[in-house]
Order: structure tokens, then C-alpha cells, then sequence
């Protein structure tokens, strides 16, 4: 009986832990994506950001004409 026992609950263990191993490469690499993502959009924040500037002091530029 005891014999069984830790053979099963080895079993199980070594389950558990490829089930997790593999949760965490994909958490892993949705965290990546994310992240990529993120950047991505910042980068185009700033960018419209500087263009609104730009046509703001354009703006300003030719109000005071």
C-alpha cells in the first residue's frame, strides 16, 4: 500500500507541476505582449502629442498675424 501511495502521489505531483510550468510560460508570454503593446502605444501617444504642439504653436503663430 504505501508502495502505491507514493507512486501515485508522485504522479500527480510531477502533473501538477508540467500543468504549472506551462501556465507560467503562457503567462510569461501574454505578459511580454502586453508589455510590447504598451510601449508601442506610448510611443505613438507621444508622437500625436508632438504634432498637436506643433499645430498649436502654428496656430498661435498665425492668430497673432
Amino acid at each position: 500500500m504505501l508502495i502505491i501511495d507514493w507512486k501515485v502521489r508522485a504522479l500527480e505531483r510531477r502533473l501538477e507541476n508540467k500543468a504549472l510550468n506551462k501556465r507560467i510560460k503562457e503567462l510569461i508570454e501574454s505578459r511580454d505582449n502586453w508589455k510590447t503593446k504598451s510601449i508601442a502605444y506610448k510611443a505613438e501617444v507621444d508622437n500625436l502629442r508632438e504634432k498637436i504642439d506643433t499645430i498649436k504653436k502654428k496656430i498661435n503663430q498665425i492668430s497673432e498675424i
